[in-house]
């Protein structure tokens, strides 16, 4: 890519930003409203945000608090907060390791494994309802183009 091919403009680069947290945030909604309509999510009372800490974890991008912090930029506190409701639904637990008192593994639960794929057609169902009428060599190009920046971080 050369000098010419960047885009320039900043007015346009604010609007591209506003709309990734726009669509971020669609996504999310999306999904606590999918998680209320399906009788075993609603039970468990689980959010988008709640379902996002255990698909990390079980995709292995983060053992602990602290990884998971780092993943999804949260502060320590509200990821021991969002860990313990999780631990108290039963979908998360603590577990000790043994070569150190102070940090802890975090594992996902049988009962969170066992909800995950339902929580995955959730988000399936958002995503589809957000890419309707969209072709999927658009959606090819916005994921290549948002590959791009994320190695470009």
């Amino acid at each position: 890519m050369n000098d010419s091919d960047h885009p320039q403009s900043t007015e346009g680069n604010e609007i591209l930003a506003q709309l990734f947290g726009q669509v971020r945030t669609a996504i999310l909604n999306g999904m606590d409203r999918e998680f209320l309509l399906d009788e075993e999510l609603a039970a468990l009372e689980v959010t988008a945000a709640q379902f996002i800490i255990i698909k990390i974890l079980l995709k292995g991008h983060a053992k602990s608090a602290c990884e998971l912090c780092r993943a999804m930029d949260y502060d320590r506190g509200a990821m021991s907060r969002m860990i313990d409701r999780l631990e108290s639904k039963n979908l998360l637990r603590r577990v000790a390791l043994a070569h150190t008192r102070r940090e802890q593994s975090i594992e996902v639960t049988e009962a969170g494994k066992a909800a995950f794929p339902r929580m995955q057609a959730c988000l399936a169902k958002v995503l589809s309802k957000l890419l309707g009428g969209v072709a999927k060599t658009q959606v090819l190009e916005v994921e290549r183009t948002l590959k791009q920046m994320l190695a470009n971080s």
